[in-house]
């Protein structure tokens, strides 16, 4: 097999010829000019290839891997690793095609704000595992777990076409060192719902007063917060004895500006709309409500910011009515949850003008749907019925996400068997 050539010394020097004091060898004249150690080779056309190293074992084992696959049929020319991963990142964006035009903007904000921005610069080929380690630990610090795992999917994707359009031999991002420290783009249910009733109960009452009959339609309706905020009395039947609402629509953003949508992975063809019972007590919530705050019309794009107007009568308006914006009302939910005692403030700046708190994605309005999911389990609804209230396809998934002990399972539990012994008695 053939050896490393060193570019700093002749390789048959004339006996009269001065040597070097740090290798006392003859010096050539690339003499300390680049890397030293030159690891060359021929491809499967028989035409030369070279590429230099530093250090002599990285230039033997590079030339060691190269002549293994040109003799195996498995070589990649090296420059092909050239191009940057800026270019295959969005050759790949340009490739993805989806129903919800909302889901491209997504994409695309992830790969560029967290791949192109931090790794587009660098070669194909400079792409290791322990770039791909190092990348995951630094992401880590500025997005949430699942995000980071969503991300990770883009780029071990965006790598995967790089192998098979023969750019690079490998995909660095299923190396077993990677593997071992992979973000999980969901994390396991807690055993406890992360709000109690009591607790959301309390928070209602620390709710601006037009906003506190959200907290009824996330645990009474098990609505996502987009789906609240789309809510019109319209959606509902107030007239039938057995009232439900149709859950038809939500409010998102798209790249910045609110839009009416179908509900979370619906399009014109397949909306995922659902009808959910409403009990009398609170339908009664929010015949109140409305008395007190009227509902009003707004008009928003449909689907995308370029979208068609459509005008809706809304249940929850902000005070000039207009649609809510989720990040205010993000504020005043924290802000009660502050005041109720479960979570504390990082600093002392006014709601709304840059107040922290500690991390509590878990205790958010999502929380409400958790806790009318566990609360309709508890009371013997089940899992199959649940997953179509919630819009869920797979049951299982229900019941591995969203359901978690509520307050007197356990002695509804000891009950339960108790009747069962005595009938049997």
């Amino acid at each position: 097999m053939a050896e490393p050539y060193d570019r700093w010394h002749k390789k048959r020097p004339r006996t009269d010829e001065e040597r070097c004091k740090a290798h006392n060898k003859v010096p050539s004249r690339e003499h300390e000019r680049g890397k030293r150690w030159l690891a060359r080779w021929r491809d499967p056309d028989c035409e030369q290839e070279s590429e230099s190293f530093a250090r002599y074992e990285d230039a033997r084992q590079h030339l060691a891997k190269m002549q293994n696959a040109v003799d195996e049929g498995t070589y990649i020319d090296p420059r092909k690793g050239d191009s940057p991963l800026k270019a295959l990142a969005e050759q790949w964006l340009d490739n993805q095609t989806f129903d919800n035009p909302r889901t491209y903007a997504q994409y695309e904000s992830r790969v560029r704000n967290h791949i192109i921005e931090p790794l587009g610069a660098m070669k194909l080929r400079q792409i290791k595992p322990s770039t791909i380690q190092t990348w995951i630990k630094r992401r880590r610090q500025v997005l949430d777990e699942t995000t980071v795992g969503l991300v990770f999917t883009h780029l071990t994707s965006i790598m995967a076409m790089a192998v098979d359009d023969d750019l690079v031999p490998k995909n660095p991002c299923v190396a077993g060192s990677v593997q071992r420290m992979r973000p999980r783009r969901s994390k396991k249910a807690a055993r406890e719902v992360p709000l109690s009733w009591e607790e959301t109960d309390a928070m209602r009452k620390c709710l601006p007063a037009r906003y506190q009959a959200t907290v009824d339609c996330g645990r009474g309706l098990g609505m996502r917060q987009g789906e609240i905020f789309g809510l019109s009395p319209d959606d509902v039947d107030w007239q039938a004895e057995d009232k439900v609402v149709h859950i038809r629509r939500q409010v998102v953003h798209d790249r910045g500006t609110l839009v009416f949508a179908p509900p979370k992975g619906g399009t014109e063809d397949d909306p995922k709309d659902r009808y959910v019972p409403v009990g009398e007590e609170l339908a009664e919530l929010l015949a109140e409500h409305m008395r007190h705050h009227p509902p009003a019309k707004v008009t928003l794009p449909w689907c995308e910011r370029g979208g068609g107007p459509v005008t809706v009568r809304l249940l929850f308006t902000t005070r000039e009515r207009k649609a809510l914006n989720k990040n205010y009302v993000n504020y005043l939910w924290k802000s009660a949850l502050e005041t109720i005692g479960v979570i504390s403030a990082l600093n002392d700046k006014p709601v709304g003008r840059g107040r922290k708190w500690e991390d509590c994605r878990d205790k958010m309005m999502h929380a409400l749907r958790h806790l009318f999911a566990s609360e309709a389990i508890n009371e013997g609804v089940d899992v199959y019925t649940l997953a179509d209230l919630l819009g869920h396809e797979d049951p299982a998934f229900t019941l591995r996400r969203y359901v978690h002990r509520v307050s007197g399972a356990a002695e509804k539990a000891r009950k339960a068997i108790g009747r069962r012994y005595r009938t049997a008695a």
